[in-house]
């Protein structure tokens, strides 16, 4: 039985985007491709798997240059590309790059995320939407982190950077981890001219996060001290607390 996704696989366009993770996603791929495309996966030159837990521009450089080798007779090239983030500035050459189809050229673009793609980017791809479970678990980080006494917060923040550092995790994760909160304080308050301003930094906070420059502890200090203050006062927050955390948006 196929993918929820893999179902919606038509021939003839030249690049989709799935919603998944690497190691989940891509032996479905494959076997799809084999029993229906009749795709050999192994030791085909034609057939080329990248997964990078950020892509930055200098690899999406060698990917164009590797797309310039032309299939062999009678066959097409097939490129899957995974990856748990990517850069503006990667983001900005692939919008390029997928303005027009490269003949005989089939991308298939990986990401646990697409949503945090720029529209326009998304926009060049044939979607495949898939039923994702994985907000599960960082609903549940996210529930304890607000449970959290402040010095525990800043521990896990410490620990979620580190773990972005040693590549065990995403910036892709600390992006679904900061909807998970925002989703949790959407249920505690109500938004309104008091509280809007709570929304209006986390909206900062997920626009820090896309930029690769920043820090991602600091982020989350911050989302900490924010989370404090609103257990503190929950719906009452007005502009006059001088609290930090709700008022202003960490700097970079």
């Amino acid at each position: 039985m196929k993918n929820d996704w893999s179902a919606q696989i038509t021939d003839g366009h030249h690049a989709y985007l799935i919603a998944g993770n690497y190691e989940e996603t891509l032996p479905g791929l494959l076997s799809f491709l084999e029993k229906d495309w009749k795709i050999e996966t192994t030791g085909n030159s034609d057939f080329v798997v990248h997964h990078y837990q950020t892509l930055y521009i200098e690899n999406f450089r060698d990917l164009e240059k590797e797309t310039q080798t032309k299939p062999l007779p009678g066959c097409k090239r097939i490129f899957v590309i995974s990856f748990g983030f990517m850069t503006r500035e990667t983001a900005n050459a692939m919008l390029k790059f997928f303005e027009e189809p490269i003949i005989g050229v089939t991308f298939f673009v990986i990401t646990p995320t697409p949503e945090r793609l720029p529209g326009t980017l998304r926009s060049r791809f044939s979607e495949l939407k898939n039923s994702r479970d994985s907000s599960a678990a960082i609903r549940n980080e996210a529930e304890q982190f607000f449970q959290m006494n402040l010095g525990k917060r800043f521990e896990h923040s410490k620990k979620f950077a580190g773990d972005i550092t040693d590549e065990k995790r995403t910036r892709a994760d600390a992006l679904a981890f900061l909807e998970a909160i925002e989703e949790i304080i959407g249920e505690k308050i109500k938004l309104n001219s008091k509280t809007v301003s709570i929304f209006e930094e986390l909206e900062k906070y997920r626009s820090y996060m896309k930029d690769q420059a920043s820090s991602v502890k600091l982020l989350f200090d911050s989302l900490a001290m924010m989370v404090e203050e609103i257990k503190f006062c929950l719906v009452d927050i007005p502009a006059t607390s001088g609290r930090r955390g709700i008022l202003s948006a960490p700097n970079k």
